[in-house]
This record gives structure tokens, C-alpha cells and sequence, in this order.
């Protein structure tokens, strides 16, 4: 893409309200461009669904192709039911239902409860399978004894798994709990492996 182009037709890809922005896919079939809520309110429009189509001016961004101005906006014929994101539990709260307990009598005590077996380290594969794919997520969790965690992509899709070594080789030493992030994946669609991270 050059530097700018005027009057480009595109479809939203998608756009979350609460991160303030999205994508939408070229009309010609030469890729993605971001869209950013200001632009949405630059032009007084609300927040768009997927399948809107607009007409737009691009620009190439620090990032890649962005949206700069829209024109006019074509709502969806038909559109998309919002789907409700479940609600991720909080850490160490209790069950949504307690199971009803053995009476045990006059027996002295309940038999004491087995121990969790250790959360299981999924191993990096020695070689990347499948194509690389970027995407955004948001960090499930990072535990610093196995050096390893889960993003939860955006997207549909299965999590991804990253270790220290991503972190380092994308110039990271850490992440939090909760960070939303960029990152390449690989691997089959029930296992990707992070191959960057980067932090947005």
C-alpha cells in the first residue's frame, strides 16, 4: 500500500468498544487495516458491527495500514447476534455450587482429600508446525516457577502458550496477569505456540 489512498471500500473484521479499536479487511483483497475509536469520533459515527462496510481513506501507520477518515458506512444486511463473552472466574473464589458432603456419622473425621496433581507444562515443539499468525490477547496467566503461561486470544480460538524464551527472544522479561498483547502463533489450532510476544 502506498503511503495513502482515498476512497477505499472495506468491511469491519471486528471492533471491541471497551479496547477502543479493530480491523477491517480491503475491499481488493490485499489485507487488513486498523481502526481506531477516534476515528470513529472524528466522524460522529457509533461503535460498528461486524460486516459494516465503509468507504475510507488509509494511510500506512507506524504498525501497518490504518484508517484515518471514513466517508460513509453501509450497516450489515443481516447483522452478527452479539455473542456473550463467559466471565472469567476469580482466583480462589469458591465453587458457583457446593456438593453435598458425605455423612460420615460418628466417624471421626471425612477421609482427607487427595492432593491436586501439578499443573501439567505443555513443552515447546522442537519445530514450528503450520503457518505463523499474528493476533491479539490478553494474558490468562504467567507462573514464574515454570516459566511458562497462557494468552487468551481475542478471537475464537484455542489459548496460546508461551514460555521465558518467547519473552526474552521479544525483548520482555515478564508479563502480568491481565496484559493485553500481540503476538506471531504456530502450531495446530488446539495447541499454538507463541512465537513473539509483544506488549500494546
Amino acid at each position: 500500500m502506498s503511503d495513502e489512498f482515498k476512497n477505499v471500500t472495506a468491511t469491519v473484521k471486528w471492533f471491541k468498544p471497551e479496547k477502543g479499536f479493530g480491523f477491517v479487511r480491503l475491499a481488493d483483497g490485499t489485507g487488513e487495516a486498523f481502526l481506531h475509536a477516534s476515528v470513529l469520533a472524528a466522524a460522529s459515527l457509533p461503535n460498528p458491527v461486524e460486516g459494516t462496510i465503509l468507504v475510507c481513506d488509509m494511510a500506512q501507520g507506524a504498525k501497518g495500514p490504518q484508517v484515518v477518515a471514513i466517508h460513509s458506512v453501509t450497516p450489515p444486511e443481516n447483522p452478527p447476534a452479539p455473542r456473550a463473552r463467559p466471565a472469567r472466574p476469580q482466583r480462589g473464589a469458591p465453587p458457583i455450587a457446593q456438593q453435598p458432603q458425605p455423612d460420615y456419622g460418628d466417624v471421626a473425621a471425612a477421609p482427607p482429600r487427595a492432593p491436586k496433581p501439578p499443573r501439567e507444562r505443555r513443552e515447546r515443539p522442537a519445530e514450528p508446525v503450520g503457518p505463523a499468525v499474528m493476533a491479539y490477547g490478553t494474558v490468562r496467566w504467567y507462573n514464574l516457577d515454570s516459566q511458562s503461561g497462557l494468552i487468551e486470544p481475542w478471537e475464537d480460538g484455542a489459548d496460546v502458550f508461551f514460555d521465558r524464551a518467547t519473552l526474552r527472544l521479544s525483548g520482555l522479561e515478564i508479563v502480568a496477569d491481565g496484559e493485553d498483547v500481540r503476538y506471531v502463533a504456530y502450531g495446530a489450532e488446539d495447541a499454538p505456540v507463541a512465537q513473539r510476544v509483544e506488549l500494546i
